[in-house]
């Protein structure tokens, strides 16, 4: 029976578009069909890919979802277990590796860990604002500076120095590096805000994955601890959302990961 990859329904002989999202159908055994097992940018999807191949897993494949910005890795329905235990031994071979690169940081994050600190997260968004707003301040105050160095050396703006040259020299120099940097920090915002749109599909995407996957009864039930104290079950169903996300999506920021959660995550599984 022909059969929707995306909505996964089943039709009778004869029906070859899906009415529910337009999708073609296809005829292949329903058992053979795939399914999404994470997300990421290409890179990774092509390196974890590698890795499921080379340990013998068949039907692996890299989807491009062109509205959400991001690449879909997909096997098969019947390997889904088993290659979401082998993609955490790759996400822990690449932990390691980051660690034997960079000592340093993992000494930073073994001091965060014990003292409880962690870094402020803020989004693409705000970032692309601040460099906005302090481009817009020095090319103000450059143009501004050098009207006025030019106002100074034509004379128009009476003003009597010992050295005229040099004076008017490091003055327009400074005015000149304001207006440098207020080019760098436009082109910072313009960056940002283009990683702000990539940042806003990818948490769109983690939302909605959310509302499918991630269901309080489930999560209490993984953890027997029902009859635990509010405080200490907040703590546990937070981490354990931590977990499953970071197991579904790689290398997310955790700072933006811990902010999704607060923000977003827990009062949709846990209304109040």
């Amino acid at each position: 029976m022909p059969w929707c990859p995306k909505c996964k329904n089943e039709y009778r002989e004869g029906i070859k578009v899906c009415a529910d999202c337009g999708a073609q159908l296809v005829e292949e055994p329903f058992e053979n069909r795939q399914v999404s097992l994470t997300f990421g940018d290409k890179e990774q999807m092509t390196a974890l890919k590698s890795f499921l191949e080379y340990n013998e897993l068949e039907g692996v494949d890299i989807r491009y979802e062109e509205a959400e910005d991001v690449y879909e890795l997909r096997v098969m329905e019947k390997d889904k277990q088993q290659a979401a235990a082998i993609m955490r031994i790759f996400l822990l071979k690449e932990a390691e590796a980051a660690a034997n690169a960079y000592p340093e940081d993992e000494e930073m994050n073994a001091q965060n860990n014990l003292t409880g600190s962690s870094g402020v997260y803020q989004s693409s968004a705000s970032k692309a604002e601040d460099n906005r707003s302090s481009a817009y301040t020095l090319l103000f105050v450059g143009t501004v500076g050098i009207v006025v160095c030019l106002l100074l050396a034509l004379g128009v703006i009476p003003l009597k120095v010992g050295n005229p040259h040099m004076f008017y020299g490091i003055l327009s120099a400074l005015f000149i590096l304001f207006l440098v940097m207020g080019g760098v920090s436009m082109r910072n915002a313009k960056i940002f805000a283009k990683k702000a749109e990539s940042e806003n599909s990818l948490r769109d995407t983690m939302e909605k994955w959310c509302k499918d996957n991630l269901k309080a009864e489930e999560i209490d039930r993984e953890l027997y601890m029902q009859d635990a104290a509010e405080e200490v079950l907040y703590f546990k169903r937070y981490d354990k959302i931590k977990e499953k996300l970071n197991r579904q999506f790689m290398n997310l920021d955790q700072d933006f990961l811990d902010r999704f959660i607060d923000e977003t995550v827990y009062d949709m599984v846990y209304p109040r």
